[in-house]
């Protein structure tokens, strides 16, 4: 008689520890459990992939808990977390640089002044329509690659004033900032046409050769090697020397007044970091937020038709897109000295995961969190992060998605899905590879 095989139980912190768990979905009835029964829980790194295991961390799924970490960076800081994979280590937090995210955090608001921001709504709001309207007639397409994927890098190319005819190279360092073939992105951002260096300018072609050609760069800003960018750098110098002769309505403009003489902050520096905080964090944000609110939408069928209704609950239904799906699953820390979080003692060293996606629907914080509500207020979300080191980014984010969901509305009428969405095999980010919708079109304004 064949003896029955019987499944081994999976404990909770395994499956909200591993990415395997998220290609199915976001393990809420997990997350719950285990914010009700052991709010600070320690999760054992079990040999994966082909890596060995890991030390192990602290999950902290409370929004309390969650607030103290975050809003605290000397005591629970970034370095040694951020460039260390979370998790189960199958994916990796968006990149920071401590120091120059503290630097752009102080000299930003200057540079995001009156002439540097003042025609971007204008400049997204029409990226969205025009991505929008490529496909509208069609009917149907995958909103997640053909309408949104463009949209975040599109408009960082028009805040920092990279020229049209170069806008393809932001993809490419994208993809090598972020390490995307390590955390399971597909080849987003590809150009749909091939690069023709006739229609680049000069900048361009010589930043393609400084990457092909170009020996191998040093680690720069406190980078690992692999992800140094040297044609980005030669790029940045060169669009600074430009902006000095030519100067725009955009930040690097900004930037390079702010420079001044020998003893002003570096543009190209600036510009390196700005991308990496904007391009990493911020397009995260996008890349999951957009097709993630494109979810709560489909599988909430009157909140919909209400805000359909009512398009002036569109800025509150953004914030409750961001909560509902949390675009970034988790964050990482490493306390630097004995402390306690949730009455759980933590030791100097050790690292914590904050579970985003779990202090998003912490029921001491949101009454009814599983709902999507669309004129949910309060709504005291952590999905952009919190305290000193909030999401630089998070004013474009928001921006962003209110340009997106307002193009839609205009030209997509009966929305609903045309297949199923695959996502991302990752416990980091809550991404969308790809979603097919199909609608009735509406004609254009």
């Amino acid at each position: 008689m064949t003896q029955r095989r019987v499944a081994t139980p999976v404990s909770d912190t395994d499956t909200i520890a591993s990415p395997d768990t998220y290609v199915r979905g976001v393990p809420y009835d997990a997350l719950a459990r285990l914010r009700g029964s052991t709010p600070v829980a320690w999760i054992e790194e079990r040999p994966a992939d082909g890596k060995p295991a890991g030390p192990g961390y602290w999950a902290v799924l409370r929004h309390a808990d969650a607030c103290q970490v975050l809003r605290n960076p000397k005591l629970f800081s970034v370095r040694g977390a951020a460039d260390k994979d979370l998790g189960h280590g199958r994916g990796r937090p968006p990149a920071e640089n401590p120091p120059a995210r503290s630097r752009l955090r102080r000299r930003l608001p200057k540079a995001f002044g009156a002439r540097s921001i003042a025609c971007l709504p204008e400049r997204i709001d029409s990226r969205a329509h025009a991505l929008v309207d490529a496909v509208a007639e069609k009917g149907e397409a995958d909103f997640a690659a053909e309408i949104a994927a463009d949209l975040p890098l599109l408009a960082f190319a028009d805040l920092v004033g990279i020229p049209e005819s170069d806008r393809w190279l932001l993809a490419d360092w994208s993809a090598r900032a972020t390490r995307r073939p390590v955390a399971g992105y597909p080849a987003r951002h590809a150009p749909a046409t091939p690069f023709d260096p006739a229609g680049s300018t000069g900048m361009a072609r010589r930043a393609v050769a400084a990457r092909a050609h170009g020996p191998a760069a040093p680690e720069a800003n406190g980078l690992e090697a692999e992800t140094a960018l040297p044609d980005l750098r030669l790029y940045a110098g060169e669009l600074a020397d430009y902006k000095r002769r030519h100067p725009g309505d955009d930040l690097m403009t900004a930037l390079v007044d702010q420079a001044g003489g020998k003893t002003g902050p570096d543009p190209v520096e600036e510009f390196e970091s700005l991308f990496r905080l904007f391009a990493a964090a911020g397009d995260d944000a996008v890349q999951g937020g957009l097709p993630g609110g494109m979810v709560a939408l489909l599988k909430n069928p009157a909140e919909t038709a209400r805000l359909h209704a009512d398009p002036s609950l569109l800025e509150s239904a953004v914030e409750e897109m961001l909560r509902w799906w949390s675009p970034v699953m988790c964050v990482g820390r490493t306390a630097t000295a004995d402390t306690v979080v949730g009455n759980v003692p933590v030791r100097k060293g050790e690292r914590l995961v904050v579970w985003l996606s779990s202090a998003n629907r912490d029921e001491e914080v949101f009454g009814e969190p599983t709902r999507f509500d669309v004129a949910r207020t309060p709504n005291d979300h952590l999905a952009l992060g919190h305290g000193p080191r909030a999401c630089l980014g998070a004013h474009l984010v928001r921006m962003q998605m209110r340009a997106m969901f307002t193009a839609v509305f205009d030209r997509f009428d009966d929305i609903e899905p045309a297949g199923e969405a695959r996502r991302l095999r990752s416990n980091v980010h809550n991404g969308i590879k790809h979603l097919p919708i199909r609608w009735r079109p509406k004609p254009r304004r």
